[in-house]
């Protein structure tokens, strides 16, 4: 009984770590992003929660591949990925990246109501930005 009530506080411990680092990321991220596009604070307000619901929405359309992802990371780091396994992940990989897209396009017109055009451009691009670049490697 002990063992079952340390493996599954484990379990949890696990998954409270995993899901705060990718809120982290997610804070990481968005705070990166106001702070490169220097937006005033009555824009600033107006921008971060939209923002703040496009990363989110970003994070979701991409989290299929992301599980497949970590689910064949030895056998794809080995070579031992199967054609099988592979088609799982460029199935996935293209099916996420359509769903980004959309999310892309919907957040556009969300940028624009907020920001101008330029903004807009550079909001996407900081908010793409590799997770290197936003810690500073």
């Amino acid at each position: 009984m002990k063992k079952i009530i340390v493996m599954f506080t484990g379990i949890l411990l696990l998954t409270f770590v995993g899901n705060a680092f990718a809120a982290t990321k997610l804070e990481k991220r968005y705070a990166y992003t106001l702070k490169n596009l220097k937006l005033d604070k009555a824009t600033e307000a107006k921008f971060g929660p939209v923002l703040k619901a496009y990363l989110t929405e970003k994070k979701e359309a991409e989290k299929k591949y992301e599980d497949l992802k970590d689910k064949y990371k030895s056998a794809e780091k080995s070579g031992t990925l199967s054609d099988a396994q592979a088609t799982q992940l460029m199935e996935a990989k293209l099916e996420c990246a359509e769903k980004e897209l959309v999310v892309k396009k919907k957040y556009f017109v969300e940028f624009k109501k907020v920001l101008k055009p330029k903004k807009v451009y550079y909001a996407f691009d900081y908010a793409n930005d590799k997770m290197s670049k936003i810690d500073g490697k």
